[in-house]
């Protein structure tokens, strides 16, 4: 009878084992007959070891599963070895699939993994459950016989365990009724050793009123069973460390949160190529920009495994970097590909496409660089969802070509669906892109429906079982504009200083944001447009974007391309400079971005009530 933490007594799943008691107490029938009460000079207990050892071999390690190996030894154990047995490995064994240091005294640490008791024991299931709870973590004292079997590295056994030992044994564990479990039993501890490492131990007891106590031959056979439980526990051990590894890594590169922009609404998975590593190198992100714009990203690491998680790991960092430095997206991928050949030892490529969306101008600018193609689907039912015919571009990190990067610039209406992946869901060894792309459209028919169960429907529709890529897939749905936002253009002229102060104060002020914010909007915005106007390259206009949500955010646009620079006031009170030492001063947050026709300079201001 084995049990697991979370289940207190439980019967090891199968056939019903040889004198094991079920969860409610009840006797099951044995299916191999009870040893003779001294088995250890006869044919007889020669067949029966051997039996059992042939049985572990066949039994013990059918799975990776710490919990299930400890389940396989206790039913080998019962009733043919022992009376009772018990599983405890090392708490960080069990918990962390590592090694602890040993203790400096000599204890140690254990958890009870798994127990079994034979129906001829004369000691009750429930006393066996309450003085060795499954589950239970417990420390075993450096006198104790469990401590010395671990740190010895050595089975120990006693053909019939002393009252004083007992007695003295329970009190350290804290037991009382533990003295019942070993006073004038027959005890036997084997170590559970596999790579020059101890993980636990195995605890064998036997009833001497009722078969021969343990003799030197039985911790030969106790010793076979422990190597073979111990190498099992030690391959699940190291099979779920490096899952576990592989989870926290691929955890630590993807998004921790996606948290979309007001009036988006955003799904995703990602579902890794193998079964084992469960890390790759597709990777989503969803990035924040100034005046209410998105990044969507989705890009794809040739290979998968730990190598390209880490530099889809640098490609992620990268991106959202040179994102936040509000970089044209053409520029952007321009970076990308240059950075690419410096992230790896050996050669890599990676695909990658990034879709910036304004939700004021309803516009989404798209760059690919030799990736899947966006899918849109329109929020008319009638119209069919769509290949939107982006330019390829070439892949990141090729090398010998320099070419700029071109974008696509197209409109999204409300209600519309974006639809960026990695070519793992759409392509396979069985599958060209081209079919997989029309079953990716065949499954997009309902524009209305629930993100989450868009993703559903197409990871389970178009992901293939067996040798199959890593894929991401990011849905976004577009929502209405800022109900709170405006724009006005004004030409590049003096007066424009003063239309834009008039526009901003009276538009700020019919949202009833406070008479200090409106002010010292009203003064920052100014400051912007003069220099608009002074350093104006042409008769192209100026155009002012004033929106609020929790924040109220001001951006001027005009075709100067040069960047404004930060200064410091001047020592000599230089009238140069001062206007955006005011925006730095008096604003939450400032910057700006170039555009394919000049640049933007915003601020934002923050802390807003309402005005009473």
């Amino acid at each position: 009878m084995a049990g697991q933490a979370a289940t207190p007594f439980s019967v090891t799943p199968g056939a019903p084992e040889a004198g094991l008691v079920g969860a409610g107490g009840e006797k099951r029938t044995p299916r191999h007959a009870a040893p003779p009460h001294d088995w250890h000079d006869t044919a007889d207990s020669v067949r029966l070891r051997l039996a059992l050892l042939n049985r572990a071999s066949e039994e013990i390690g059918t799975t990776l599963d710490l919990v299930r190996t400890a389940e396989e030894l206790v039913a080998i154990a019962i009733p043919d070895f022992a009376d009772t047995t018990w599983v405890l490995l090392q708490e960080r064994v069990a918990t962390h699939h590592e090694i602890p240091a040993p203790f400096k005294d000599g204890g140690a640490r254990v958890r009870r993994l798994a127990l079994g008791v034979s129906e001829k024991d004369p000691l009750p299931v429930e006393f066996w459950l309450s003085t060795l709870p499954i589950g239970e973590t417990a420390v075993c004292p450096p006198a104790s016989p469990f401590a010395r079997c671990m740190a010895e590295r050595r089975s120990l056994f006693f053909p019939v365990v002393p009252d004083d030992l007992a007695g003295r044994t329970a009190e350290e564990f804290g037991r009382p009724d533990f003295y019942r479990a070993m006073a004038g039993r027959s005890l036997l501890l084997s170590p559970l050793m596999a790579r020059g490492r101890v993980l636990g131990l195995l605890a064998f007891n036997r009833d001497p009123a009722e078969r021969a106590e343990f003799c030197g031959r039985d911790v030969e056979l106790a010793d076979n069973l422990a190597r073979r439980t111990a190498l099992c526990i030690d391959n699940a051990r190291l099979y779920n460390l490096e899952k576990s590894q592989a989870l926290t890594l691929q955890s630590s590169l993807l998004p921790k949160r996606v948290q979309p922009p007001p009036g988006m609404e955003v799904a995703h998975r990602y579902v890794p190529g193998s079964d084992v590593a469960e890390v790759g190198g597709d990777w989503f992100d969803v990035i924040p920009l100034t005046g209410g714009r998105v990044a969507l990203v989705v890009g794809d690491v040739m290979g998968h495994g730990m190598q390209a998680a880490t530099v889809m790991g640098q490609l992620r960092t990268a991106v959202r970097t040179l994102a936040r430095l509000e970089l044209p997206v053409t520029e952007l991928m321009g970076h990308l590909d240059a950075l690419l050949p410096d992230m790896a030892d050996s050669y890599l490529f990676a695909t990658c496409i990034i879709a910036v969306h304004d939700p004021e101008a309803r516009t989404c600018e798209i760059v690919r660089a030799g990736h899947v193609p966006p899918v849109i689907v329109d929020p008319d039912p009638s119209v069919k969802p769509r290949v939107e015919d982006v330019p390829a571009n070439r892949p990141l990190g090729l090398g010998f070509v320099s070419d700029p990067f071109e974008s696509w610039t197209l409109d999204l209406p409300e209600g519309s669906l974006l639809v960026l992946c990695t070519d793992g869901l759409v392509e396979s060894k069985n599958r060209d892109i081209g079919d997989g792309l029309h079953l990716l459209l065949e499954n997009l028919g309902d524009p209305e429906a629930g993100l989450e169960e868009i993703c559903d429907t197409l990871t389970r529709t178009l992901v293939l079982e067996g040798d199959r890529d890593d894929l991401a897939l990011l849905v976004a749905r577009i929502g209405r504009a800022p109900s709170r936002s405006a724009s006005w253009e004004l030409p590049a002229e003096s007066y424009a200083v003063r239309e834009a102060r008039h526009f901003v104060r009276q538009q700020a002020g019919s949202w009833g944001l406070p008479e200090d914010t409106v002010d010292t909007a009203e003064l920052l915005v100014s400051e912007l447009a003069t220099n608009a106007v002074r350093h104006a390259a042409g008769p192209g206009p100026i155009e002012i974007r004033l929106s609020y949500d929790e924040r109220l955010t001001c951006e001027v646009a005009d075709q100067v391309g040069a960047e404004p620079r930060p200064a410091a006031l001047p020592d000599d009170l230089e009238e140069s400079g001062r206007g955006l030492f005011l925006v730095s001063e008096l604003s939450a947050d400032w910057g700006s971005r170039r555009t394919s026709t000049g640049k933007v300079v915003w601020f934002a201001l923050e802390g807003l009530g309402v005005a009473a």
